[in-house]
């Protein structure tokens, strides 16, 4: 490339830089052309009279304009390739319910991994691949850079800058795995075994040569990775059972139809429950709630590689979406619903109740013992369960022995042990007891008085200790514990003393406990206990907790009402915490098929009188009699008892309006999945989309697709004109479309050599730079959309490594065929120049292993989330942000060996 200096405002008109001869020769007046044979068709001869700036600046719009041209043109070879793939035939299945009957349902000719290996690959990777496959038939059968260059160049972008895109796209801390993971193998393999072969046969078997068994070994690579891959998927390199889950559940559950015969995109039974969950009090037109259904569908439809592929290109494009685009209104009610479905499919126990069982247990290793008198003890076993690690204080009692009393005995001042019999015969000692063993209070009274009396000796001030043990009764909850020493003047011969009860509300059976008097030991030389020394104190439960009964012993209700709600009421008293058990019976009705099953407990809390029992109501809009279940109550706790209407009949009476109204909802439904479509397009259709913004939804287009839709309307309107896909069963669209690449294909490879030149630029750094990335775009949206939206990482990188394998076999080895036969019949060598190729090639092969081994990392190790996709934040940032210095590193290297800075000798 020579370089030449141009005046700033003068343009030399006889010397023209970077020009060429192709396929349409250059016109105009100049004289004198530099760099020739840069372009098949470009550039005109009228640019001799620009300057090298302006023709550069014009040539890279034009550039970036022609990918968004490709973009959508292969939008519509992807929706040709998704209407051939999605054909179905029908077949006769035996009906699993009954014997000697037949089910005709429909299946899906196409394999998705013959279907994403094959149509799919050559969909996403046809301006690669026909870019390369023109270059050799326009250089007249010579082998270039731009082509190859961008095949290498784009495996590049796409195994690592796709892959780092989709790992952060996920929300922390959610993740995506990949599901076929020995498909995943398979073309793993052969997509870094195909860059290898490259680098073999241009650099080890015959240097700068292809010969035409190498030509025909690496085309028949091509078929070898699609059978393994297919092989991989029904796990044939396995020795356990393939899994048929979900094609038997795909045949055995054949999609519905309509009035007119016509399939839907849904069961009925999925659009009841979504009515149920939005219920019958919501204000939405049958229009809205259709919008809302049909986005429910979208989301959890099943989608292909190749949808997200036209997403993508419609995305930059501001064309018709394939998911459901909601107005804010009905999106907030939407996430609203979606919110309350993620909270009831994963209940989570109280954070009380997890703090609870992570405490330690202390329990009785036996609910009763027995001992014999004379042995003055008993020993209880404590046993210790749960948590090892955390501390338990246990609070000792000394026992007080009722038979001897321990005293000094004034004479000689010993310590001794006195008995009863010695102690009565002193005249000088006061007898303390209770006046009663035993008291009894109502709860509400909230007071027990208990009377010690003093018998013997009364002229001496005596001091004595109550304390209160629990029984059944409990301190804190049902009295005020007492633990207090108290005093009985001289002369004063009874004191009474007032314990505090508990009034709670809550029903219970009479509870009991009990008041121990004992003496302070400066005591024992002066008074002493006598036989009634702890009194039952027993508090007589005097609340009310009432009967529970139905309101009504028949309730009437609609099919279509979403839940029968039955009234249940508390009469007679209201007083504490009561439940009741309840269960549904079959008379006429069905459970499962006509309402959902119940047996559960219904809890009053203190002073509630009114509960509601909701029964989910099946509504499966055929037309059919009346029918009943049965509710009763049984089992009731806390002291309520059952009323005089124990048991209620439940009428399930047919409801037409609302079966006319969910009919109707059915119908917009279908229209609305229709609508997202790429299969079902006329011509009208295609012209209507091109004209308008978002595909005429402008009740939710965005700035952007305006944006997208002013650059891209010159393309959409004359993409128009290829036939639509309901034509031909998408062959024709196919075909044209291909064509339509094509020809952009072989402008885009003139303009990027052009631009090249005029910047600087080697064919090889612009290929695997600007023209890898431009070809590449789509496939980045598409990528992002799957991770997103796919409950698996298989649509978003799962494929990569196939499409790159592909675009060696199939890029490379079909052009390399009919290149090698042409020169092999002229008994010539096809000569094929390493170069910067082989380094190239060399760097990616490293970048991809190391890529590899982070993901399989990322899928076993849990720092990452045992995920390829998504997981914890700084791990996934930190993966995302490797991955694109891997690409980094390797164009600056290609880059650095195509202007000689690293000697490589190919």
């Amino acid at each position: 490339m020579s370089t030449e200096s141009y005046n700033s405002t003068t343009v030399s008109c006889q010397r023209f830089k970077c020009s060429g001869r192709g396929l349409i020769l250059p016109f105009g007046n100049c004289q004198r052309f530099k760099c020739s044979g840069r372009g098949l068709i470009l550039p005109f001869g009228i640019e001799a009279c620009m300057s090298i700036q302006l023709r550069a600046v014009l040539y890279f719009i034009f550039l970036l304009y022609l990918f968004l041209g490709i973009a959508i043109i292969a939008d519509i070879f992807m929706s040709a390739i998704e209407t051939i793939t999605s054909r179905k035939q029908k077949i006769r299945y035996p009906d699993p319910g009954e014997k000697d009957k037949y089910l005709t349902v429909e299946v899906r000719l196409w394999n998705d991994t013959v279907a994403n290996l094959t149509l799919m690959a050559l969909g996403s990777s046809s301006p690669e691949i026909l870019l390369s496959i023109i270059e050799i038939v326009g250089n007249r059968f010579e082998a270039g850079e731009l082509g190859p260059g961008t095949i290498v160049g784009s495996a590049a972008y796409n195994l690592l800058m796709i892959s780092a895109i989709c790992i952060a796209s996920i929300n922390a801390p959610e993740t995506r795995r990949i599901k076929l993971y020995n498909v995943f193998l398979v073309t793993s393999f052969f997509g870094f075994f195909a860059y290898i072969w490259l680098f073999i046969v241009l650099s080890v078997i015959s240097k700068d040569v292809v010969e035409l068994w190498e030509a025909v070994v690496t085309f028949l690579m091509f078929p070898l990775v699609v059978i393994l891959a297919y092989l991989a998927e029904k796990n044939c390199f396995l020795s356990k059972k393939i899994e048929m889950e979900e094609e038997e559940k795909l045949i055995i559950t054949p999609p519905e139809t309509d009035a007119a015969g016509i399939p839907r995109s849904f069961h009925k039974d999925e659009l009841l429950q979504f009515l149920r969950d939005l219920g019958q009090s919501s204000n939405l037109s049958i229009e809205d709630k259709a919008q809302l259904f049909a986005a429910k569908l979208s989301e959890n439809m099943h989608r292909s590689r190749m949808q997200y592929r036209i997403q993508g290109a419609r995305m930059l494009t501001g064309g018709k979406s394939l998911f459901v685009n909601l107005p804010d209104k009905l999106q907030e009610i939407y996430d609203t619903m979606e919110k309350y479905q993620r909270m009831d499919d994963e209940p989570s126990q109280s954070p009380i109740v997890q703090e609870i069982d992570h405490l330690p247990k202390l329990e009785f290793t036996a609910t009763a013992y027995a001992v014999l008198e004379n042995e003055q003890r008993i020993d209880v076993i404590i046993k210790r369960t749960g948590p090892i690690n955390v501390n338990i204080y246990q609070r000792a009692v000394k026992p007080q022995p009722f038979d001897t009393i321990s005293t000094d005995h004034k004479a000689g001042g010993r310590k001794g042990t006195l008995t009863r019999n010695d102690i009565d015969e002193d005249p000088q000692m006061a007898t303390l007891e209770f006046a009663s063993s035993s008291y009894a209070v109502l709860e509400r009274e909230q007071r027990v008085t208990v009377e010690v009396v003093r018998h013997g000796f009364t002229k001496s001030v005596v001091h004595f200790r109550l304390d209160t043990i629990d029984g059944t009764a409990t301190a804190g909850e049902d009295y005020i514990k007492l633990s207090e020493e108290f005093v009985m003047e001289s002369g004063q011969q009874e004191k009474k003393i007032t314990i505090h009860v508990i009034d709670d509300n809550q029903w219970e059976p009479d509870e009991t406990f009990f008041v121990k008097l004992s003496l302070p030991e400066s005591e024992e030389n002066r008074a002493k206990v006598g036989s009634k020394t702890v009194a039952l104190v027993t508090i007589i439960n005097d609340d009310e907790p009432g009967y529970i009964h139905f309101e009504e012993p028949i309730n009437l209700v609609k099919e279509s009402v979403g839940k029968a709600e039955i009234k249940v009421a508390r009469v007679n008293g209201a007083d504490g915490r009561v439940s009741v058990h309840y269960r549904t019976k079959d008379i006429e009705a069905v459970a499962t098929r006509d309402y959902e099953p119940a047996d559960s407990e219904l809890v009053f809390e203190h002073g509630e009188i009114s509960k509601i029992i909701a029964i989910p109501i099946m509504n499966d809009l055929d037309a059919e009699k009346d029918e009943t279940f049965a509710v009763e109550l049984y089992n009731p706790t806390g002291g309520a008892t059952i009323g005089k209407h124990g048991r209620t009949v439940v009428t399930i009476i047919n409801d037409d309006n609302y079966i006319t109204m969910a009919n109707k909802m059915a119908s917009l439904v279908q229209v609305d999945m229709d609508k997202l479509s790429v299969t079902k397009t006329t011509w009208g259709q295609q012209f209507k989309d091109a004209m308008t913004v978002n595909g005429g939804d402008l009740e939710t287009a965005k700035f952007v697709h305006y944006v997208g839709h002013t650059f891209s309307f010159f393309w959409k309107i004359l993409f128009a004109f290829v036939p639509p896909t309901s034509i031909a069963g998408g062959w024709l669209t196919f075909f044209v479309s291909l064509l339509f690449i094509a020809i952009l294909t072989a402008v885009v490879g003139d303009v990027a050599a052009i631009f090249g030149c005029l910047v600087g630029l080697k064919d090889s750094i612009t290929a695997i730079s600007f023209v890898a990335l431009g070809t590449s775009l789509p496939d980045t949206f598409a990528s992002m959309i799957a991770a997103k939206n796919s409950k698996t990482a298989d649509d978003a990188i799962g494929n990569v490594t196939g499409s790159n394998s592909v675009n060696v076999f199939l890029g490379l080895g079909l052009p390399w065929l009919v290149a090698a036969v042409y020169w092999e019949s002229k008994n010539l060598p096809f000569t094929v120049k390493a170069g910067d190729l082989s380094f190239s090639v060399l760097v990616f092969s490293c970048s991809c292993i190391i890529g590899m081994i982070l993901l399989t990392l990322r899928r076993f190790l849990g720092v990452f989330g045992k995920a390829e996709l998504g997981g914890p934040t700084i791990p996934k940032y930190a993966c995302s942000i490797f991955f694109v210095f891997l690409w980094i590193c390797y164009l600056t290297l290609s880059g650095l060996q195509a202007y000689g800075h690293i000697y490589w000798a190919a």
